[in-house]
């Protein structure tokens, strides 16, 4: 008799406590917010030139430095192959007499990814500021001999 009476008076928790999943969404919130800054400094920024910008003229004394990654393997620097032990060297002293202290890198489509960022970096570390990624075409006559 006393079961049928604890029953009675006790029914049974039909409800979802919702605390314990309130305290995670709370902890990730505050991991995602401590995270976020961190993740995205330590990134590559890529943005995409306006056409106005486009449009206007550099100074005819600006130094560009443009690396090109076909894929044969090699490495052209402003048009002429050099070796990959010689382009850090090239690129600071280029980035030296540059103003805008910009590195344009393109490269075909079947080059790795990893070529691309190594070569980004390696501007970064020689003093670029402003590092642009373009898509080429392929032609038969772009830095071949």
């Amino acid at each position: 008799m006393s079961k049928k009476k604890d029953q009675e008076f006790n029914p049974p928790i039909t409800d979802i406590n919702v605390t314990p999943l309130v305290d995670i969404c709370l902890v990730l919130v505050i991991i995602f917010l401590i995270f976020a800054p961190a993740i995205y400094l330590s990134g590559i920024t890529v943005t995409r030139a306006k056409a106005a910008k486009t449009e206007i003229q550099e100074a005819p004394t600006e130094v560009k430095v443009n690396v090109y990654l076909p894929n044969d393997g090699r490495i052209i620097l402003n048009e002429e192959e050099v070796l990959p032990e010689k382009l850090e060297e090239l690129m600071k002293e280029l980035l030296l007499r540059s103003a805008t202290k910009t590195v344009t890198v393109s490269a075909d489509p079947e080059v790795l990814h990893e070529r691309v960022v190594s070569i980004l970096d390696m501007a970064r570390q020689c003093g670029a500021i402003n590092l642009c990624v373009l898509k080429r075409r392929i032609a038969d006559n772009i830095g071949g001999k």
